[in-house]
């Protein structure tokens, strides 16, 4: 057990040097098994990072990620903002309902939340400027928002979480819809709420409702984007393909609505869109491989079966489920998501299992616990994100302003969590019907 105090030490003193996430678990990891072990620790090392690359399902992440660069570059995700925004500007709150609505459904074509909020931020947060919305909440409601991005089908950290559960990536994928839609629809009485509030005190003005000429245009222009989600979730749940066939299958389509029918990317933008896809893609499977060795140093060492033993006797089921979420909670002001992740599934999984939770259940848990990391400072993902985005198109932001914006989403996201802990058949209920 001192080789992994020692090791885990060492992983903390390097993450606050600023090594990257992947070198400090690996390097820690290799550290605890060479006390353990000796000489053929780095042997266990190697072999531990090649299984974990040549898991299948592991290459949906790239074709993901892949996707929502296409995506990004296509123009997709501004079409689908002015579709919900023609429909809703009208009614109190429609412009922050759009820009959520927009992250919802973006949410469902690629898995990550920071590259979401990012790229509604760079084209909503001027709109709802424009409509009288105070900057906080605007970078609120995008970095919120944003967030949905990793619970809402497809999820780089569900196929993360299936790799090492061996749960169905599909049935983890489908478990997020039902929780999703609350957030969602939280998200936007909340902000439908704050709006009316807000605008009887400055006297705001409402957007003018617009023709259904306008709205005719803007739906032929959206309709090849908003099938992208369909594509992907009738699919997943009807089992007629995996989730890495979906994730390929969706990059092909992705390329064919950029090129051909939006006509914002060119044949030869395909090699770079490749290139970017590979190199985040790297990211994410360093960071696994290295959190990989750092999981068999915490497996071999016992850490998780003394946890086990410890917990079993004095916890609860639910009682170890709130501990790992105020873990996690914890975690998140320091590490991003794949990262905490990664981090705890080695040590948890087997108390889950002697527990008998139900894995698919706690998936939805960990990922709104760790959808609120993302936007709890100091190193809230989304945060920084629509801060650098703020400042890039003129606004005087801060952290502080970012922070007073998300504070109330952070709440409803918790509000979120406490309703699928209390009602388990919210993330069960969709799964259990799956073919």
């Amino acid at each position: 057990m001192e080789s992994l105090i020692i090791s885990s030490i060492l992983m903390v003193v390097m993450l606050f040097m600023g090594v990257p996430i992947a070198i400090c678990l690996g390097f820690g990891g290799m550290i605890g098994l060479y006390l353990f072990f000796g000489a053929p620790s780095l042997t266990i090392a190697v072999q531990v990072m090649a299984s974990t690359l040549q898991s299948f399902i592991l290459l949906a992440i790239p074709l993901f990620i892949t996707m929502g660069i296409i995506l990004a570059k296509s123009g997709v995700g501004e079409r689908i903002y002015k579709f919900f925004d023609t429909y809703l500007r009208h009614i109190p709150g429609g412009v922050g309902i759009a820009t959520i609505c927009t992250c919802a459904v973006l949410a469902a074509m690629c898995g990550t939340s920071v590259a979401i909020a990012a790229m509604v931020g760079a084209f909503a947060l001027s709109n709802l400027q424009k409509y009288g919305y105070s900057l906080p909440l605007s970078m609120g409601i995008i970095a919120g928002g944003g967030a949905l991005g990793i619970l809402i089908p497809p999820s780089v950290p569900m196929i993360i979480y299936s790799s090492f559960s061996e749960e169905s990536t599909g049935k983890l994928f489908i478990s997020g819809i039902i929780p999703g839609i609350i957030a969602v629809l939280l998200f936007c009485v909340y902000v439908s709420v704050v709006y009316r509030t807000y605008s009887r005190s400055k006297k705001e003005i409402l957007p003018e409702k617009s023709s259904w000429e306008e709205r005719i245009k803007v739906t032929k222009e959206a309709i090849w984007s908003l099938l992208i989600p369909v594509a992907i979730i009738i699919p997943l749940y009807t089992g007629l393909a995996t989730p890495t066939e979906i994730a390929a299958l969706g990059m092909l389509w992705s390329l064919i609505v950029g090129i051909f029918i939006y006509k914002d990317i060119c044949i030869k933008d395909i090699p770079s869109l490749f290139e970017e896809g590979v190199l985040s893609s790297l990211m994410v499977l360093f960071i696994m491989s290295g959190a990989m060795v750092f999981g068999a140093a915490v497996t071999q060492i016992g850490l998780s079966e003394v946890i086990k033993k410890m917990t079993m006797g004095s916890l609860s089921p639910m009682g170890f489920i709130i501990l790992t979420l105020l873990i996690i909670l914890v975690l998140g002001c320091f590490l991003e998501g794949a990262a905490i992740m990664l981090i705890i599934l080695p040590i948890f999984l087997p108390t889950l299992i002697g527990f008998e939770i139900n894995l698919v259940w706690y998936a939805v848990v960990l990922v709104i616990g760790i959808e609120i990391g993302l936007l709890t400072p100091p190193v809230g993902l989304n945060l920084y994100a629509i801060d650098g985005v703020a400042k890039n198109l003129g606004y005087k932001s801060n952290m502080t302003i970012a922070i007073k914006g998300i504070f109330p989403f952070v709440i409803l996201y918790l509000v979120a969590e406490i309703l699928v802990l209390i009602f388990p058949q919210l993330a069960l209920w969709l799964p259990s019907m799956m073919r």
